[in-house]
């Protein structure tokens, strides 16, 4: 059987071709390479060798076209999922700096304002124009743009957020808290919260812990004064008549059944002095704070199964009534704690100033110690250590484990305006 003839050769063998024909195959092939894949190689009625080249490009074609028609609806699929959580997330993020009152501003390291929001821009201290895209000491007033500064670049180095208070002129003093974190290599995120309302709560409550402190210490100056006054008074007239009486008597029995009841009249009335003393420390005004320290620790080794060392280190010669009072009074109850709950065997109570003008007050002992998180149901007097000090706007911290020991630090500030007297104890005689 004969060979059909080619369109690349003769019946008789000789290389000829259909130029046309190839032209056409040929700008076919190269609209299909430049991307119209929609496009066919035509097919003649020859069935030849162009024929079955041009058939198999377009099977191959046609796959590649359904590949692609399925990676594009698969593409499209996945962009409107990413489209739905793109606009699902701008939605809830929407509604969440809708709800949240606090200022929010996107700083750059170097501290220049990129963004911000503000649920009321009331709260802001300048308009925005005046704040984005420049820098936090074109805006701030100089001490807190250098606190701002200083902020940042710690924020920079750690994962912790930085806390800065501070207070502007806005209308009327107001107190803000700023946390300031990371958002990215040089960005930063500031949330900044209107903290004025809680700042005059603290304050009034300060002022009401102090009041009642006040009041409290006055009352146990009168019950010491009765104590001492009246109460010492008729103990001691009374253990004079039941001498008297006793010297009377003949029988030797009697007597020295009265000689007993003298005795014990005798202590009791040691008690009630010593506890006139312990509601109202008149030997804080006497003899001076250290000293009345000191008395205090002696006393209490007396009293109790307990060694209390005292050192003092330098201290200004005269501290505020209202911060001796409050040292004495910490003292006073830490020692009660310490012999109470404590079964240490010593104590060690120390009295010094820092370097930052605060006197400190340090109270130690090797005890059982407690669980700090705990102390509501310790019944340890902390809740009245913290009251005190609080009004004369110092700081107490407490380092306790259960069975390492107790570390209680007062640290006061010297130059306090606490809501007690303002005259002035002297720290020794």
């Amino acid at each position: 059987m004969a060979d059909k003839a080619s369109p690349l050769t003769s019946p008789g063998g000789e290389f000829t071709f259909d130029v046309d024909r190839v032209a056409a195959f040929l700008q076919t092939v190269e609209s299909m390479a430049a991307g119209h894949i929609e496009r066919r190689l035509p097919m003649s009625p020859r069935h030849d060798a162009l024929d079955a080249i041009a058939h198999a490009i377009n099977v191959l074609v046609g796959e590649l076209s359904w590949a692609a028609a399925r990676a594009k609806e698969a593409q499209d699929e996945k962009e409107a999922q990413l489209r739905a959580a793109v606009e699902n997330a701008e939605t809830r993020n929407g509604a969440i700096l809708r709800a949240i009152p606090d200022l929010m501003f996107v700083m750059l390291r170097d501290g220049t304002y990129v963004d911000y929001h503000a649920r009321d821009p009331k709260l802001l201290f300048v308009p925005p124009s005046a704040f984005l895209g420049k820098k936090v000491h074109e805006v701030m007033p100089p001490a807190l743009a250098s606190m701002f500064m200083d902020a940042l670049e710690r924020a920079c180095e750690t994962d912790d957020p930085v806390v800065v208070e501070y207070e502007l002129p806005i209308e009327e003093p107001r107190h803000f808290e700023a946390r300031i974190v990371r958002a990215g290599a040089d960005r930063l995120l500031s949330i900044v919260r209107d903290v004025t309302q809680e700042k005059r709560a603290s304050e009034m409550n300060r002022d009401l812990a102090g009041r009642l402190i006040a009041r409290q210490e006055i009352e146990r100056q009168r019950i010491a004064r009765e104590l001492h006054d009246d109460v010492c008074q008729r103990l001691a007239l009374l253990n004079i008549d039941i001498d008297a009486v006793a010297a009377q008597v003949e029988s030797e029995q009697s007597r020295a059944r009265l000689h007993k009841l003298s005795a014990q009249t005798n202590e009791i009335a040691r008690d009630v002095h010593h506890m006139s003393y312990e509601l109202h420390p008149s030997r804080l005004r006497i003899v001076g704070l250290g000293p009345a320290l000191q008395l205090l620790c002696r006393d209490t080794s007396k009293q109790r199964n307990l060694r209390v060392a005292f050192t003092q280190g330098p201290i200004p010669p005269t501290v505020g009534s209202d911060i001796a009072l409050c040292l004495y009074r910490i003292v006073q109850e830490a020692l009660h704690n310490v012999a109470r709950h404590s079964h240490a065997e010593e104590a060690h109570v120390s009295l010094t100033c820092d370097e930052d003008d605060h006197i400190v007050l340090r109270i130690e002992d090797a005890g059982v110690g407690f669980d700090p998180r705990q102390v509501q149901h310790a019944g340890l007097g902390i809740v009245s250590m913290r009251e005190r000090v609080t009004v004369v706007k110092g700081q107490l911290t407490i380092d306790a484990v259960q069975g390492g020991g107790t570390q209680i630090t007062v640290r006061i500030p010297l130059d306090c305006d606490g809501a007690g007297s303002s005259t002035e104890v002297p720290v020794s005689t």
